[in-house]
């Protein structure tokens, strides 16, 4: 597996899940205003009304030096607490589902299965951001100057450990009430994680199978719970 990929797969599964153009790039988060200002609070709005949600995605990998990798795209739905579906689509096929208890990733190409503890993997990454329960308790939030047409929100890991530098969202304001519009990601390297949504929809009925993975026959699988 090159290391595009692994970086694609840390976002989701064993270590995390799953950052913007020129804006994404820069090599530091912008100084934060202050801490519950707007931002804060429309990201509150959005943690608050939403309790699931289904999108289309494209994710691409910006190097420290600003080198921009193979864009990826695929689809992704979610149900609070703690469950969700992230596939990839192209250039290669991949899927990580998680029941809240467990995270199932499942490389196509590899015909392999790795099955990790979602408590484990989940903790101070992006994905607690999006289905998690209490985003007080694994973030410190801050409020960031309003640029390219969205409001931003800087997420700062209370988990030294954890993977990731920062983790900012990208909002708008809606007359539904606030939309996710995009995720920044800075991991330990200097590596930006752009994730841009589209097709959103907010609180679609979801089945419970979609969050239900069962393993290919065939395929190997490692355990890692």
């Amino acid at each position: 597996m090159n290391h595009a990929r692994r970086r694609m797969l840390l976002l989701l599964s064993t270590t995390a899940l799953a950052a913007r153009a020129a804006h994404a790039a820069a090599p530091g988060a912008p100084a934060p205003e202050a801490p519950d200002a707007g931002p804060v609070a429309l990201l509150r709005q959005w943690l608050r009304t939403t309790h699931s949600g289904s999108a289309a995605f494209t994710q691409q990998v910006v190097d420290a030096k600003g080198v921009r990798g193979t864009t990826a795209s695929g689809n992704f739905e979610f149900e609070r607490p703690g469950r969700f579906r992230w596939v990839y689509t192209s250039p290669y096929h991949q899927d990580i589902v998680s029941d809240g208890a467990s995270i199932w990733t499942y490389d196509h190409d590899l015909d392999q299965v790795t099955i990790t503890r979602a408590a484990r993997a989940l903790s101070g990454t992006p994905a607690a951001l999006l289905a998690g329960a209490d985003i007080d308790a694994v973030f410190r939030l801050q409020s960031l100057p309003a640029a390219d047409g969205l409001q931003w929100v800087l997420a700062t890991p209370r988990d030294h450990d954890s993977a990731f530098a920062w983790v900012r969202i990208g909002l708008r304001a809606a007359a539904h009430g606030a939309a996710l519009v995009q995720m920044q990601l800075r991991d330990a390297f200097g590596r930006t994680s752009v994730i841009r949504f589209d097709s959103v929809q907010r609180n679609p009925a979801l089945p419970a199978s979609t969050f239900r993975f069962v393993v290919p026959a065939g395929a190997a699988v490692l355990d890692q719970r």
